[in-house]
């Protein structure tokens, strides 16, 4: 889940391009993909002028074990997220492990720094509003790919906001120069943590756009389903576990 929020700027230049695709044979989810095509597009767009260059210097100049620390850190911060929508799930078991994984990790990991607490066989876990939305009967959703966010549908764009604001420790910063210069250290921490991930499109997308939209369906569907399929089966795998979802749930662009 990344955090960035949405703006209206390139609202222009995205009505530009979503009029320029043409839609054959429409998914039954995407019923915008007009509108989609062009707003992906658009993200890629912002991604080759500003975003990814930005994560090749920061992955050139900023040493790896210091990138690993940052992104611990936000792994850590977003384990309170995590935690709230175990418990509007009813998922107490999993509440428990995750605010001990919050715990050891912000006291022995230095603030989260340090990933100690899988070394002790608390893996981390990830839910989302979007998740708890789908665990409680919203289970089918428009696909919507949003400025400067990606891949989303309307169920999962409710679920960032309310994760944004109502679920996370955001809204208790009240510094905006240091919620700003978080964000976008997260949004280049991840974005470089993908450069290396981009040849997977390359080699297996005829169709980009239809590849990411219908990755991210499949993997939302299954993360929605997960926990209930591991209830009843400790030993169920997840099939996206030898592709790097990353790629499609938290790039930026």
């Amino acid at each position: 889940m990344l955090r960035c929020t949405l703006k209206s700027i390139g609202i222009v230049g995205i009505f530009t391009l979503a009029g320029c695709a043409t839609v054959e044979n429409p998914h039954p989810q995407d019923p915008l993909e007009k509108w989609n095509r062009g707003m992906y597009g658009f993200n890629k767009t912002m991604d080759v002028l500003i975003v990814k260059p930005l994560a090749y210097v920061y992955k050139g100049v900023v040493p790896v074990s210091a990138q690993q620390g940052v992104g611990n850190f936000f792994d850590n911060l977003e384990e309170v997220t995590t935690i709230a929508n175990d418990l509007l799930q009813f998922k107490f078991r999993y509440a428990l492990q995750d605010t001990t994984r919050l715990l050891v990790n912000s006291t022995f990991g230095v603030g989260g720094l340090i990933d100690v607490a899988s070394r002790v066989g608390l893996d981390q876990r990830k839910e989302d509003f979007g998740q708890t939305l789908y665990h409680w009967g919203y289970t089918e959703s428009m696909y919507l790919v949003l400025p400067f966010l990606g891949p989303s549908t309307f169920r999962d764009t409710m679920g960032t906001f309310t994760d944004r604001y109502a679920l996370s420790v955001w809204p208790w910063i009240n510094d905006d120069e240091w919620t700003l210069a978080l964000t976008a250290l997260d949004i280049i921490d991840t974005r470089a943590s993908l450069l290396q991930q981009e040849t997977v499109l390359d080699t297996i997308a005829v169709d980009e756009y239809k590849f990411m939209r219908n990755a991210y369906l499949q993997r939302r569907s299954f993360l929605g389903q997960d926990q209930t399929a591991k209830d009843a089966d400790p030993d169920q795998s997840d099939p996206f576990a030898d592709f790097d979802v990353e790629l499609l749930d938290e790039a930026p662009l």
